[in-house]
């Protein structure tokens, strides 16, 4: 017998329990997108009266003007229900999904999630049980069945569904939200029958084209990371760049919270950044731990302002779940040949110096950034901190910003300032750390006759 709400646990008169969501394209208006509602209005018209005021349902169709990532975070923020839960349309379910899941909200008031068995059949093969749990810590295969954490298609109370978002890629965006939805988990309930069927096949499945997302905000969360930004923004075209880094990381965010704070040499102020004018002489690390001070999230991306975020950066560097964690630049032949995310103690592979995270509990544990380095070898400095505090850094290849390297370098400084910031770096690195860095180089040793530097 199917089970049915109880009065005595229904959610507060007038409120919507449940919003279920829908995504869907123009292309498929004629064929998925008509046969899930097929299943979805008939439950719904089934409600008691009392019932349907408690379940909002909700799809949107476009002409893939949007990706599915950016639609599903657009849905979850126009939702009105307690919890949310997505129905694909291209797959099925059961007749009595919808009282169902009502019955569980009621039966278990507050819960973050409640999960059910999916039955998964691939190109038209045997069914296959899929079950949910945050228990099982990460996705798995086992011979006789899918192991997944809590995605978009298990009811999740949206209070927590907003913790997390789904970024804008062509594919794996459900995979990328349930391991940033996994850490805000803190209890779960089971159904355990099959209420889901997830259908997959080839010759249906449409491959999206990728379209950048647009910035969006949910102004009232705190951020995840505090992203400072370096600059020297001496003319017009500089300060175009830097207003384009702001701008892609906040993108590329896809609506997770984040908070850029820029310091600026130059008399610029930037939109949807907080500008800090800092008009000394500079010091990357010196600046980087003053703009690390200015915030308090949990994590610090130092980056320059010469930088192309693409979308999903900061979901694929969080979900790796590392102290220290860089962003692929695509296109650096050091960071080739990588066939997932790799730790290591070789700058420029492992730790991307132009750009990179740290959770702000090691940067703490190693003092703040070294600042008796003031431009080359500063990473290579914040790589030996780290080194000696346990920890090497990981580049994440999923995790992608394009390095327009330099820039604000090659079109600021004279020969003599080139010099000492690059060479003079790498001789004081050196002797600091006990390193031999390019020492086989020309350049080094023509700069080190020049300077009658101290041997490495």
């Amino acid at each position: 017998m199917t089970s049915t709400p109880s009065d005595a646990a229904r959610t507060p008169a007038g409120g919507v329990a449940l919003s279920l969501l829908t995504c869907s394209t123009n292309t498929r208006y004629r064929t998925f997108g008509r046969a899930i509602q097929d299943q979805i209005w008939p439950q719904y018209d089934a409600l008691p009266e009392a019932d349907r005021a408690r379940v909002e349902i909700m799809i949107l169709t476009d002409n893939k003007a949007m990706m599915l990532g950016e639609k599903r975070n657009v849905m979850v923020d126009a939702a009105r229900g307690e919890y949310v839960q997505f129905i694909d349309d291209d797959d099925r379910i059961e007749p009595d999904l919808i009282t169902s899941v009502l019955a569980a909200i009621d039966a278990n008031p507050g819960v973050d999630v409640i999960t059910f068995l999916a039955s998964v059949t691939i190109n038209g093969g045997p069914p296959k049980i899929c079950r949910y749990s945050k228990a099982f810590g990460r996705d798995l295969n086992t011979p006789t069945e899918y192991r997944r954490l809590p995605n978009h298609i298990c009811c999740i109370r949206r209070e927590v569904a907003l913790q997390a978002t789904f970024p804008n890629l062509i594919r794996g965006e459900d995979s990328a939200y349930s391991r940033l939805l996994l850490p805000h988990l803190r209890t779960e309930h089971a159904i355990d029958r099959v209420l889901y069927h997830y259908d997959y096949s080839d010759e249906t499945t449409e491959t999206q084209q990728h379209r950048r997302g647009v910035i969006r905000t949910r102004p009232d969360q705190p951020p995840i990371v505090d992203v400072v930004v370096l600059s020297n923004a001496t003319g017009a075209r500089l300060r175009r760049m830097t207003q384009h880094t702001i701008d892609t990381c906040l993108a590329g965010a896809n609506t997770l919270p984040v908070r850029v704070i820029v310091l600026e040499q130059q008399q610029v102020r930037y939109q949807r950044a907080e500008t800090v004018h800092a008009p000394e002489p500079f010091g990357f690390n010196e600046f980087a731990n003053r703009g690390a001070r200015l915030g308090s999230a949990e994590w610090i991306m130092i980056a320059n302002n010469d930088l192309v975020f693409e979308d999903g950066w900061l979901h694929q560097l969080l979900a790796a779940g590392h102290p220290i964690v860089s962003p692929l630049n695509p296109g650096d032949h050091r960071q080739r040949d990588l066939d997932g995310n790799e730790t290591g103690r070789v700058n420029g592979r492992h730790l991307s110096g132009w750009c990179y995270m740290i959770t702000r509990k090691l940067w703490q544990q190693i003092g703040g950034f070294d600042e008796r380095l003031r431009f080359w070898c500063c990473d290579d400095a914040v790589l030996e901190q780290c080194v000696a505090a346990g920890v090497d850094p990981m580049i994440v290849p999923a995790a992608r910003v394009r390095h327009l390297v330099s820039a604000t370098l090659r079109s600021s400084a004279s020969s003599t300032d080139r010099d000492a910031l690059t060479w003079g770096q790498v001789d004081l690195f050196n002797r600091l750390y006990g390193r031999d860095k390019f020492t086989d180089d020309p350049r080094y040793a023509a700069w080190r006759a020049r300077n009658a530097a101290v041997p490495a």
